[in-house]
């Protein structure tokens, strides 16, 4: 992340967080992903995370036993190089963006979604939420990893989910369903291992078939627009 625009969202999350009363309860949501791009349904998931910790009109869509949220933030980080070429390796291909141009397509992809200033981009995983905790002590942060329920699945991480290390899952129509009802055989703390709301079936994978095809029209339904035109400008998907 460059660091006027490091410096510019930082400003922006203390004048969100600077006016809030003594001991209000954030949630800070984080996603960790290779986001080799970023699309539509990520950045979805943080403005459906929104709805979920501040419901409006009293509807409530949480667990009922959790806390009241006065205010939520959201960080994206961006998995090294190392680990996302190996990921490509193992499936006979290259890694198409370096780490610093999928941080810069997260930067895009939040400008393009309305600039929302509780998003921003962080280098690790949870570090801005313990920063924010040690800049704001009369504030109450409590973290959620969001992960997308295929990997949920997969890893069975509702194994993982305690008071300490909780979860927000959200995911494809399918995935979701088989993930609830894992945890609930499991005996899970809802409170801890949250459900959010079924996403876009929009994947990374799918995105960078469709822009080999350079098609337009099935791009601008999974990539903002920047995005999808940096991504079409790459000398990886150019065939000039």
């Amino acid at each position: 992340m460059s660091q006027q625009s490091q410096s510019t969202a930082w400003e922006e999350m203390i004048g969100i967080l600077s006016v809030l009363e003594d001991r209000s309860t954030i949630a800070v949501v984080t996603l960790l992903g290779s986001l080799c791009p970023i699309t539509k349904a990520h950045v979805q998931a943080f403005v459906e995370a929104r709805r979920l910790f501040l419901p409006s009109n009293d509807e409530n869509m949480g667990p009922p036993g959790l806390e009241t949220f006065q205010e939520m933030i959201g960080f994206i980080s961006v998995n090294p190089d190392s680990y996302v070429a190996r990921k490509f390796e193992r499936n006979g291909d290259t890694l198409p963006l370096t780490y610093d141009e999928r941080v810069t397509l997260v930067e895009l992809a939040i400008s393009d979604a309305g600039h929302h200033p509780w998003m921003g981009a962080e280098e690790f995983e949870g570090e801005t939420c313990r920063t924010l905790q040690r800049h704001f002590p009369n504030l109450n942060f409590i973290h959620f990893t969001m992960n997308g329920a295929d990997d949920v699945l997969r890893h069975r991480k509702w194994r993982w989910a305690n008071k300490n290390n909780r979860f927000l899952t959200m995911g494809r129509k399918g995935d979701t369903e088989k993930v609830a009802e894992a945890a609930a055989r499991a005996g899970v703390n809802p409170d801890f291992f949250i459900m959010g709301t079924e996403l876009p079936d929009i994947s990374s994978t799918a995105a960078r078939e469709v822009l080999l095809k350079r098609d337009r029209d099935a791009l601008s339904e999974m990539l903002h627009p920047n995005v999808m035109e940096w991504c079409l400008g790459h000398k990886y998907w150019d065939p000039s």
